[in-house]
């Protein structure tokens, strides 16, 4: 059984950050999911949400009461807001880390970096300069993608890749996956059936009929495991790796 991390380590330490990926791997994850996007001045960081309050923090500590975008501001002004005090004392002046900082950590390390979010949002030359980066260092990576499209836009630039399937889990789109990506290279990922997904299609939800129809065809993720009481329901399913 494997076990990634969503977002480093969301529940104890302070998400998409340095310690929380030191902790991930301290704690023996295999697999680490996180969120590449861009600054204002071309930075690729890792952080999920478009807007600052929920995570970060004022320099001295204090919440953020006005919204402001990742977009609108560079890096090293992003760099003033702290990204760890928000979950305690030990973590004050965390600072939110770039794709670089966590690729030079794990090279030559057994762990692979899944990265959502920048190849769905992104095209041509900020794709391309993001591959760049990925080239540079020794670490293993994945992509999460939802659309055929999305896979084409990785593999026009990384042909083995290795690819996590976010969309639908129907026999339709699971033969076009497979039709594109090794098994080997493939895991289709669901969700648990929890209140916080009541938004997802139903092909996108566990269920015996489509954890074994995801089994026919690759290698079975299970998301949306939040507690003990989650992880035996994952187990159930006899998944290939459940994401925390």
């Amino acid at each position: 059984m494997r076990f990634r991390s969503h977002r480093g380590g969301v529940y104890y330490t302070p998400e998409n950050t340095m310690p929380a990926f030191r902790a991930a791997i301290e704690e023996g994850f295999d697999h680490i999911e996180t969120d590449p996007i861009l600054t204002k001045d071309g930075v690729v960081i890792l952080f999920h949400d478009s807007v600052l309050h929920r995570t970060l923090r004022n320099p001295d500590g204090s919440e953020i009461k006005k919204e402001i975008f990742i977009k609108d501001l560079t890096y090293e002004e992003l760099k003033r807001f702290d990204a760890g005090i928000a979950k305690g004392a030990a973590f004050r002046g965390t600072v939110v880390p770039t794709l670089e900082d966590l690729l030079s950590f794990v090279e030559g390390k057994d762990v692979l970096i899944c990265l959502d979010k920048f190849i769905k949002q992104h095209d041509g030359e900020e794709l391309d300069a993001f591959f760049d980066i990925l080239r540079r260092y020794d670490a293993k990576v994945s992509f999460l993608v939802e659309t055929l499209e999305q896979i084409e836009k990785v593999q026009s630039r990384m042909p083995d890749a290795c690819i996590d399937w976010d969309g639908p889990a129907t026999d339709e789109a699971l033969k076009e996956v497979t039709a594109r990506v090794a098994d080997e290279k493939l895991v289709v990922w669901l969700y648990l059936d929890k209140p916080n997904f009541s938004r997802l299609a139903a092909n996108r939800k566990c269920s015996k009929e489509n954890c074994e129809r995801a089994k026919r065809y690759a290698r079975l993720g299970i998301a949306n495991v939040n507690n003990p009481y989650d992880a035996r329901e994952a187990l159930a399913f006899d998944p290939y790796i459940i994401e925390v």
